[in-house]
């Protein structure tokens, strides 16, 4: 059996996204997309997943230029867990990789964007 790690998300930004440069010298940008479920809860509240993403290079420059918190997006991309120690236990958290980030709403800090935000290319980061 094959393995497939491929994920889409459709929500919106929950704060305004984090541009920085990694040790290596990659530009990296995280930012958290929240995401209703189509799975109601018991007392009739839809249920809303946050998922931490991050996009490389001109993908996240792009992405830390043109979004904004409350932004709609779509994210592609694939799945990854990081793993550290903390006070002699060892944490975890997914995150999404961004291969595709695309603007949902139209604007004209958006339209500018469309011709800049390339595809990401599929990379192992530390981060």
């Amino acid at each position: 059996m094959s393995n497939y790690n491929h994920t889409i998300l459709v929500g919106n930004l929950t704060k305004d996204p984090e541009v920085r440069v990694t040790e290596s010298g990659k530009k990296m940008t995280t930012f958290t997309v929240a995401v209703n479920s189509l799975v109601r809860k018991e007392q009739g509240g839809g249920e809303v997943l946050f998922m931490p993403c991050v996009a490389f290079d001109n993908l996240a420059e792009a992405a830390g230029k043109y979004l904004d918190k409350g932004d709609p997006v779509l994210v592609t991309g694939r799945l990854r867990e990081n793993k550290w120690d903390q006070d002699g236990q060892t944490r975890s958290r997914i995150v999404l990789i961004a291969g595709v980030v695309q603007f949902l709403k139209s604007s004209g800090k958006t339209e500018e964007a469309l011709e800049e935000i390339p595809e990401a290319e599929s990379e192992d980061v530390a981060f």
